[in-house]
């Protein structure tokens, strides 16, 4: 299903189903220009994805070739999965050297196998280590042997017949770049604002302090002239300060509640505390919560939990190699 957003310059957005995943679907968008396209995401690696994906660049009367560029905002599978049909067609890919070489290393299996044994010594049952093995994020991520045209911040692209600045916003992963056309006042957003979901924020080997930068990050843009937000996933607005603001104060009730919850549940791991936490989750109770959901929610409360240790209001211990918290006591 393609859908006309803007005009002049013509964007559309191409739905990309996301079967079996509580996101949907994926928005990939489509500046069409006379003499050159720009595609940016793609969908999984899966059937399903490539169909709909193909399906809208043909209603669209778009080929790959080489005046097609692709434009990968960050590494997640849902986003990057279908860059080989790009790589094959000698369509020119665009994305943060971070973010490619994390899927360079991913091809062996290394940093799963790091998150993995992180995640034990926070408390995560071997059982359910292994249950991560039919993740989405690993079933159908890309091939990573693609060439790619490095960005960074603050790079001007000229791609489709548009100015497009590149804007670094690290957080939700290490490479995510935003795309933003000065101009027209258009920002694709990506999974670093969502309107009517909250991007999760997860624990990085190679990047310290998650949360502190993707907060960083929401700043940076807070005041960022926006006639026209497109994001990720579901629907955009034409606001972003407001909802930045809607996305910082969910992160302070989420520091908030794992303070309160490091109280009464004392010397407790990060795998202890997240059942506790509120989650989104239509009812569901922990023990029955998706195996993907689970790793998540996990990463996400260590997030949290990470920034509360670096402001001294957590400590931790290891014992037995496995990490527990409690609240910093401070004399009165």
């Amino acid at each position: 299903m393609i859908q006309q957003v803007h005009s002049h310059p013509d964007i559309y957005r191409i739905r990309v189903n996301l079967p079996d995943n509580p996101l949907q679907y994926l928005n990939a968008y489509v500046i069409k220009g006379v003499s050159g396209n720009l595609v940016i995401d793609t969908g999984f690696n899966r059937p399903e994805c490539k169909r709909a994906l193909c399906q809208g660049l043909q209603e669209l009367d778009i080929r790959l070739q080489s005046d097609t560029s692709l434009f990968i905002t960050h590494l997640h599978a849902d986003h990057s999965g279908l860059v080989g049909l790009f790589a094959q067609a000698g369509c020119p890919i665009y994305m943060h050297p971070v973010d490619y070489q994390y899927l360079v290393d991913s091809e062996d299996g290394s940093t799963w196998k790091a998150a993995e044994d992180n995640f034990m010594r926070e408390g995560m049952p071997t059982a359910e280590i292994k249950t991560q093995f039919s993740n989405q994020a690993r079933t159908f991520s890309p091939d990573p042997h693609f060439p790619v045209n490095p960005v960074h911040d603050g790079d001007c692209l000229h791609l489709a017949g548009c100015d497009l600045q590149v804007i670094h916003t690290p957080g939700h992963t290490p490479g995510l770049c935003c795309l933003y056309l000065p101009k027209e006042e258009v920002f694709f957003t990506s999974d670093h604002i969502l309107f009517d979901i909250t991007p999760n924020i997860q624990v990085w080997y190679h990047m310290k302090q998650a949360l502190q930068r993707y907060l960083e990050s929401l700043q940076k843009v807070r005041e960022l002239p926006v006639r026209l937000a497109l994001p990720g996933h579901r629907e955009g607005d034409t606001s972003i300060a407001g909802r930045i603001d809607e996305i910082v104060a969910h992160h302070d009730r989420r520091l908030a509640e794992i303070c309160h919850l490091a109280g009464l549940y004392p010397h407790s791991t990060a795998y202890d505390i997240a059942p506790h936490m509120t989650w989104s989750m239509r009812g569901k109770q922990w023990k029955d919560f998706p195996p993907t959901q689970k790793w998540f929610a996990l990463g996400e409360t260590l997030a949290h939990i990470e920034y509360l240790v670096d402001h001294g209001v957590l400590c931790c211990r290891e014992e037995q190699g496995c990490r527990h918290y409690d609240l910093v006591r401070t004399e009165t």
